[in-house]
């Protein structure tokens, strides 16, 4: 024990009083101690439900008076696809605006490189019966061609959802935007009905304005809610017409050696994981845990099945 000149204490030390018949303790601090709770999404609550990524999972012990936590490894399958209906990029309209018949062209979800995905739209416009336009990509750019012989002119739209409706609002993570259109020929024909398309004919091709992005997102966001008060809105980005989901607790980057079907594996340590210690003002205790995967658009992503682990290194007393 450490003490002044005048003989007060320096420190304040677990001191003894006696009170009567009883003895009473005072300045007793519990030691902080660490544990790691290894999180393997195949021992979830309720297995049965995979799609998308938004699990409740019970530990197998209540850790009690808990002042911290934070993420310290993850491994995550890259298996969701970068053109989907989940993802809202597998659909365009095409209208031809010679007989005003319009073409809901519906993509199938699946992982996509340049050249399948050229097959893959090529074939959906010859199932439609539209026999005269070709896709194609050259110099990683789009390429919408009407034929020569044809005396069809067309309409493209890709704001619109799965039934062909106008989407105006998530632009962003349509088609288009994926196949690199950005630039759009906005009519307000009305004040309620929005028009946004590109023309072709065999006179006009149609070329994207920039490069094609087949890469699908480019990092991720680990969310976990411990169903506490203390949890804190730590992470903030700018999301169109929302907010970043609250409990987002670690951001994790995609590098481009990490393709599909491998397992991505971030950490602290190597600087592959950025993650928020979460702090409590009061200690609480966690035994339940909702776990979500999100994009960069702050929205589940699907891993079809396939499941993810991550460590959390928790502080309690």
């Amino acid at each position: 024990m450490s003490f002044y000149n005048d003989n007060k204490e320096l420190f304040l030390d677990p001191t003894t009083k006696q009170y009567g018949s009883h003895m009473v303790m005072t300045n007793v601090k519990k030691e902080t101690k660490v544990k790691y709770i290894n999180i393997d999404t195949r021992f979830r609550d309720e297995y049965n439900y995979f799609d998308p990524v938004n699990y409740n999972l019970t530990l197998p012990e209540r850790i009690t008076d808990v002042k911290r936590m934070r993420v310290k490894s993850v491994e995550i399958p890259i298996v969701y696809y970068n053109i989907s209906s989940q993802n809202s990029n597998n659909v365009f309209l095409i209208t031809n605006t010679v007989t005003n018949t319009n073409y809901v062209i519906t993509i199938l979800d699946g992982y996509y490189s340049a050249q399948t995905l050229v097959t893959e739209i090529n074939s959906e416009l010859s199932k439609a019966n539209i026999t005269d336009i070709t896709f194609s990509i050259v110099n990683n750019k789009s390429i919408f061609t009407v034929n020569s012989g044809s005396t069809n002119t067309y309409s493209i739209r890709f704001d619109v959802n799965s039934s062909g409706l106008a989407d105006r609002w998530n632009v962003k993570n349509k088609l288009g935007w994926t196949i690199g259109f950005r630039k759009t020929e906005a009519q307000y024909q009305t004040n309620t009905t929005y028009v946004a398309n590109y023309n072709i004919s065999k006179t006009k091709s149609l070329t994207s304005d920039t490069f094609i992005d087949l890469n699908g997102p480019r990092y991720l966001y680990l969310a976990i809610d411990e169903f506490s008060r203390g949890n804190q809105h730590s992470f903030v980005s700018p999301i169109a017409n929302s907010l970043i989901n609250k409990n987002v607790i670690a951001r994790i980057p995609i590098g481009n050696s990490v393709g599909f079907g491998n397992i991505l594996s971030g950490s602290v340590e190597n600087g592959t994981l950025l993650t928020d210690k979460r702090e409590y003002t009061g200690k609480i205790d966690i035994l339940k845990l909702n776990i979500q995967l999100l994009n960069e658009s702050g929205a589940n992503i699907s891993l079809y099945g396939f499941d993810f682990s991550f460590c959390l290194e928790i502080e309690h007393e």
